[in-house]
């Protein structure tokens, strides 16, 4: 019975504080209102509404300041420039350091005069430029013009947020023949690019390519007034990536006939250079046999080597493993420069996108000589790397860096895994 009245008067409290507390809540709250209709919020104790982005409409770059300039030595890129700036015409001014001398240099990416490139470029906000007019002024000498050899090009680019895709616009020698030692006003809309408006969602770099193509000319080359309308009225909404179903779950491309080897190719450009594959009847697998020897390789070129394994069809690899099983001679990890990359890439509709990861020979250094499995995941990506939902390849690059061993390196096979 005792026990029952302490429960009663703990229930009583109980609604006794509830009601109290509420009564409280509702006087301060009345009283609160009262001082506010008389004096109002004092700045520090009015209420904080939502700050909305300020939304920027266009972006000017400095050309008098050359710091403010990134030299890119990737894809072909060097160094062989300088940057100053004219104060009185606020222009960059950008000279090319050629010479008929380079084709007999020892330095990469010198000597080969006509693939190498001159690769500036200035950082930006990350913005939508699915809509935008880009505005210049550039000042090219006549003598570029009657060689009539380099090419110019004005591009934009993605950072990592919009996993650095490029979309340019390309002008010949020809286009400034009229121009004589004027300043030529150049303006590139978002659709006079060569590819998709899509590309130009993140844009952050902002860039000035001269292509050599073998010209030997080192005149100055002036830029100003560079500028960036976004049309932010314009922009569309970014339409939501489709789920991709991947049709198999599991591939096991086997090299042990010579069919299976007709099936993965050699990318071959000024960048990539071709293999010898064949199939060993011995071994049961494909023998990669380099021609990156200083007898047969192109001058200036890296000898970089791409295979690559079509998958057929469109696949999400938000997780996935790609192993391969390939065996490396003891002379390539004696020698120490051989680097070999995993890489899964997008097609067409993904852009190219191409994420790959280092697996130096350094890693597996016991293998040496020996049937090793090398294994890529998404784990490799974790804290970097592009979207991954339309990836219609697989494959490996094999980098030289100036190696000139030539044993035949063996490829036995390259197994798909995703989820089922």
């Amino acid at each position: 019975m005792q026990h029952v009245k302490i429960i009663s008067i703990t229930k009583f409290s109980l609604y006794f504080t509830k009601k109290c507390t509420t009564q409280l809540s509702s006087f301060f709250i009345t009283l609160l209102l009262m001082l506010y209709s008389s004096h109002g919020w004092s700045e520090t104790a009015k209420p904080k509404a939502l700050l909305k982005p300020t939304t920027v409409s266009h972006v000017s770059l400095s050309m008098t300041k050359p710091e403010s300039w990134v030299v890119d030595t990737v894809h072909l890129g060097n160094r062989q420039l300088t940057i100053d700036a004219n104060t009185d015409e606020q222009a960059a001014v950008i000279t090319p350091l050629w010479s008929s001398k380079d084709i007999d240099s020892k330095e990469l990416g010198v000597s080969n005069v006509n693939t190498s490139k001159l690769h500036i470029y200035q950082l930006i906000s990350a913005s939508d430029c699915s809509q935008s007019e880009s505005y210049f002024e550039i000042q090219i000498p006549s003598a570029y013009v009657t060689e009539g050899k380099m090419e110019f090009v004005f591009s934009l680019q993605a950072g990592e947020k919009g996993d650095y895709m490029f979309n340019g616009r390309k002008f010949t020698m020809a286009d400034f023949k009229d121009n004589g030692a004027s300043y030529k006003k150049l303006v590139v809309k978002a659709v006079d690019f060569n590819e998709p408006l899509d590309k130009l969602r993140a844009i952050e770099r902002v860039n000035f390519v001269l292509h050599r193509n073998g010209s030997n000319i080192s005149l100055p080359i002036k830029i100003r007034r560079v500028s960036i309308h976004f049309n932010n009225d314009k922009i569309t909404p970014i339409l939501p990536d489709i789920k991709v179903k991947n049709p198999n779950s599991f591939y096991n491309f086997k090299y042990d006939t010579q069919t299976a080897i007709d099936g993965i190719f050699a990318r071959v450009s000024s960048e990539d250079l071709d293999i010898a594959r064949t199939f060993n009847h011995s071994k049961k697998a494909m023998t990669l046999t380099p021609q990156w020897g200083p007898q047969t390789l192109p001058n200036g070129h890296s000898g970089k080597v791409t295979l690559v394994q079509a998958l057929g069809s469109i696949h999400d690899f938000e997780r996935f493993e790609v192993q391969y099983l390939l065996n490396i001679p003891k002379a390539y990890f004696v020698e120490g420069k051989l680097d070999v990359y995993l890489f899964i890439q997008a097609g067409a509709t993904g852009y190219g996108r191409w994420s790959g990861s280092q697996r130096s020979l350094a890693s597996f250094k016991d293998k040496a000589g020996q049937d090793v499995l090398l294994t890529l995941t998404e784990e490799d990506f974790k804290h970097h790397g592009k979207k991954r939902n339309q990836i219609e390849f697989v494959g490996l690059q094999l980098n030289p860096h100036g190696s000139t061993t030539l044993e035949p390196i063996t490829l036995k096979s390259i197994t798909v895994k995703l989820p089922e």
